[in-house]
């Protein structure tokens, strides 16, 4: 199992999400990287791996992370032009989230499958990723949508935190 990379490091688990699991998840021993973490079982002894992580700020960009996701699969990079053939928009919360769903070549050695979803939220990037035999995420495709849409973000303000100075668009506060 590919473990998430990079020199980013995530927030504090202060949890500044909800959301409701779907029937069938296994909720899994969270880490210093995930917020939230799931199992599903599939048919044979399959299972697929759900995460749910956030880092500060943009993350290194959408183009960036979507090609990370692509590379564990052994799939080549994208240009940021091509990006809308890959890549769904929807709004939650009022906030713009961007799914993806990628699958690994034909012949590959590793054939897997890869559900996404990144929401950029005001102060930081949230990403929730399945990872999974590609007939499994199918079955689980309208639940992985489900998840998401059911985030509830408490970072408009309420949470104490102060806005992140450099997505701070006010000029009234001198």
């Amino acid at each position: 199992m590919a473990m998430e990379q990079g020199n980013l490091v995530p927030l504090a688990p202060e949890h500044p999400v909800q959301w409701v699991k779907p029937d069938g998840w296994s909720e899994q021993p969270i880490s210093e990287m995930r917020l939230g973490s799931f199992k599903v079982d599939g048919p044979d002894g399959t299972s697929a791996d759900i995460s749910v992580v956030a880092f500060p700020g943009e993350a290194g960009g959408l183009v960036s992370n979507i090609n990370r996701w692509r590379a564990q699969l052994e799939l080549p990079a994208l240009e940021e032009k091509q990006l809308p053939e890959t890549i769904q928009q929807k709004e939650i919360q009022g906030a713009p989230a961007f799914f993806v769903d990628l699958q690994s070549a034909k012949n590959s050695s590793k054939p897997s499958r890869i559900l996404g979803a990144v929401f950029q939220r005001p102060s930081r990037t949230w990403f929730v990723k399945m990872t999974g035999p590609s007939a499994l995420l199918e079955s689980q495709r309208q639940k992985f949508f489900d998840f998401v849409d059911s985030f509830r973000f408490n970072d408009s303000g309420q949470s104490g935190e102060p806005p992140s100075p450099s997505r701070q668009k006010s000029t009234n506060d001198e």
